[in-house]
């Protein structure tokens, strides 16, 4: 998928540029210089985004002018280092005022608008179409620019300026060094020649170098950090395990005693979350329960987008969360907003059990830790969003491959009846209403289809209607098939699993045999019908579900419920708009419109063509009782099907009564539609009246069949499309009835 491309690419992205920082990072512990650094970025730049040109350029003050320091390229060189310009009044000032990069896809019109710009006529003439400008800042002031140009236009997006954006900082960080080594040199030297004068100036000379060594440490100490947290966000797609390796890289260079993370999702209302907290050398996992947004420092945090910092719990207790730390112990705390996309992702909470403790914490240290943990959480959760998806359409697949397979428009509802026109009547009254059906009637009568006509009559026919069975669900499995489970919820459930609730969100479910739902899960199910909410199997979180109701069933509710088969008050919640659907004997006037129905979807079936039923036959139809209704007379019909030839339904009475042999056929009496035919071979019963074994009929009607097709099998002209029947099929009978697959036959 191109969501799964994208993020793969941004992670490799992600990869190169955190092994160029740490090589960028021992580079300058080595003591290398800003030359060497620009070339190790140069030459490992390809890895991220290529470049073709990288320049440096610091500012001057008083004078307050850029001047080029240093420069590689891959070709010749028109803006050599040493070149100056003035800031006031460029299209630089402000990319310095602001600290917001710069992005020129095409260099070539840039400069027709700006033809005063002679750094950019310089780097046109050296071949270069588009440019990438990133401020270099040191303790939040800038010091600098750093140029990356490419050959081609177009070259740079955001995400690159946002990827490179954080080369500058170790860039920064040289320049910084180089500044200090040679600030530190001066002193040096001015301290030595002092300490001729004055022995004293030896204890200033150490202080100095103890005071720019230590920030040196700090330095290194710092984006050592933002390196090792870089690897830890790339470590891992899961969001609980991010935030524990990232929680205790925070714990071991800031010395707090609790580091918790707050999310949100989507229009929630509420937030939850879970912290580590720390006693020594040990931590532990705390969960934070769901808690309402207004009012609390989360909120607070979210919608200003800036860090809050409480610096004595004692003194400040301005939110409900900070009531309850100080309850607990803990003295100051710093909240710092998430952000990704320019969208808020959470809250990252930093707490100590001592106050003030914020004023020793480098803040800015831990907005970019921040950055980068709102990166891995987004992905996490971008992951998280794609599994779940993928697992509700595999899920919603199986049903929808099960209605691709069933025949359920309103036109399946056949018969003209009385009775079969009051249930049309009520299907109409109540599909467009959201209220609850309670479908009765004996097995086979077509419950099923008044609950699809119903769902597809409402507003919600856009979407799933599931079907649940709940007579074919073991007693111990219902609750979890119906709401779902939680991961650990019992033995076997490895990961959690969206319910059939939640898979008919803003559709219909139909639960068929309702009254062989287990006592507890009633009570589950008369929870949904008046609050509409579900919880899972082994959850505690409630979930709303906008789902339409519609139950069936072959016994008589009412009467479990007052025998305590059946829970009342569940009938009762159920009964709020019943069907009854009449049985077939109660309704024969409709017995020829299914006969046709039956017969023209066998035919295309079979590749058939019945037109007519003989009157004896359709006699032994109107008088039978059909205990298994519309079902059994669909079976039958099925079966009549698959023996008749020409034109003419061939039905056998016995089927009717139940004296069946193996196979279906009768084992004595006349068909009572003349001459009896398999599968469309031609082949004639015996004239003596008795057909034999049904093996034996199948045998003979193959044998013919290939006979008249010359043994050949596939094909439009083969045995198998003359019986109806695929070629693979065909030769599994064959290989059972011991038929050779020559083109002889005995």
């Amino acid at each position: 998928m191109p969501e799964s491309t994208d993020v793969a690419d941004a992670a490799a992205e992600a990869a190169s540029y955190e092994r160029l920082v740490e090589r960028m990072l021992r580079q300058l512990n080595m003591g290398h210089g800003l030359d060497e650094l620009l070339a190790s970025v140069f030459d490992h730049l390809a890895d991220v985004v290529p470049s073709n040109r990288i320049g440096v350029a610091l500012l001057e003050e008083p004078a307050h002018v850029l001047r080029l320091v240093g420069c590689r390229s891959d070709g010749d060189v028109k803006l050599k280092i040493g070149y100056a310009a003035r800031v006031e009044g460029s299209t630089l000032a402000p990319l310095l005022e602001t600290g917001e990069p710069r992005i020129i896809s095409d260099l070539d019109e840039y400069l027709r608008h700006k033809p005063a710009s002679s750094s950019t006529e310089l780097i046109v003439r050296e071949g270069m179409r588009s440019s990438l400008t990133l401020p270099l800042l040191a303790d939040g002031k800038p010091i600098g620019v750093i140029f990356f140009s490419s050959r081609e236009k177009n070259r740079y997006k955001a995400r690159h300026a946002e990827l490179l954006g954080r080369l500058a900082s170790p860039i920064a960080i040289g320049v910084e060094k180089t500044r200090l080594i040679g600030q530190l040199q001066q002193s040096n030297e001015e301290l030595a020649r002092a300490n001729s004068a004055k022995d004293d100036f030896l204890d200033t000379l150490r202080l100095e170098v103890d005071k720019q060594t230590e920030q040196l440490r700090r330095s290194e100490s710092r984006y050592r950090l933002l390196v090792e947290m870089g690897q830890v966000v790339n470590s891992s797609l899961d969001m609980r395990q991010v935030f524990r390796h990232a929680a205790v890289q925070i714990r071991k260079h800031l010395n707090c005693d609790r580091v918790s993370l707050l999310l949100v999702s989507g229009r929630a209302t509420s937030r939850h979350g879970f912290a580590l907290e720390f006693n020594g050398d040990r931590h532990h996992w705390a969960e934070i329960p769901t808690q309402p947004l207004p009012g609390s420092a989360f909120d607070w945090v979210m919608q200003h987008r800036v860090p809050q910092v409480v610096r004595s719990l004692k003194e400040a207790q301005a939110f409900p969360e900070d009531r309850r730390l100080f309850e607990v112990g803990y003295g100051s705390k710093v909240y710092l907003p998430l952000l990704s996309r320019e969208q808020s992702v959470g809250v990252l909470g930093i707490v100590s059990r001592k106050e003030h403790q914020p004023d020793q914490w480098d803040l800015e240290l831990l907005r970019e830790i921040c950055s980068q943990l709102s990166i891995a959480l987004d992905n996490a959760s971008a992951y998280s969003e794609i599994d779940r998806l993928k697992s509700e359409l595999e899920q919603q697949n199986v049903y929808l491959r099960d209605e691709i397979r069933t025949d359920h428009d309103f036109g399946n509802i056949i018969g003209d009846s009385p009775a079969m026109r009051q249930v049309r009547v009520a299907v109409e009254q109540v599909a467009l209403t959201d209220s609850t059906v309670l479908i009765l009637g004996e097995t086979g009568t077509g419950k099923e289809l008044i609950a699809r006509a119903i769902h597809d009559g409402s507003a919600r026919r856009e979407n799933l209607m599931v079907k649940v069975n709940c007579a074919s669900l073991a007693p111990s499995l219902i609750a979890s098939e119906l709401f779902g489970h939680e991961a650990g919820a019992f033995t076997g459930a490895t990961e959690r699993r969206r319910g059939r609730f939640e898979l008919s969100h803003h559709g219909s479910i139909f639960l068929d045999e309702i009254s062989e739902v287990p006592a507890e899960t009633q009570v589950m199910l008369l929870r949904v019908l008046q609050e509409r909410v579900i919880e899972r199997v082994g959850g505690s979180e409630p979930i709303d579900v906008d789902t339409r109701v519609i139950a069936a069933s072959n016994r008589n509710l009412k009467t479990a419920a007052e025998e305590g088969r059946f829970r009342d008050d569940l009938y009762y919640r159920l009964n709020v708009f019943p069907i009854v659907v009449p049985p077939l004997r109660e309704r024969r006037e409709d017995i020829p419109a299914l006969l046709n129905h039956f017969i023209g979807r066998f035919s295309a079936r079979m590749n058939k063509s019945i037109t007519r039923v003989d009157r004896r036959g359709m006699e032994v139809l109107m008088q039978y009782d059909w205990p298994g209704n519309v079902r059994e007379l669909e079976n039958i019909i099925e079966r009549s099907m698959i023996i008749s030839r020409g034109d003419t339904l061939s039905l056998d009475a016995s089927w009717l009564s139940g004296s069946v042999v193996s196979g279906g056929i009768a084992s004595s009496g006349e068909s009572l539609g003349g001459d009896m035919s398999f599968g469309g071979s031609g082949f004639s019963g015996a004239t003596d009246g008795s057909y034999g074994t049904l093996a034996e009929i199948e045998r003979q009607a193959i044998l013919d069949a290939l006979e008249r097709c010359g043994g050949k099998v596939y094909g439009h002209d083969g045995a198998a499309a003359a019986l109806g029947l695929k070629p693979t099929t065909l030769y599994g009978k064959m290989r059972k009835q011991k038929i050779k697959t020559s083109r002889q036959h005995e």
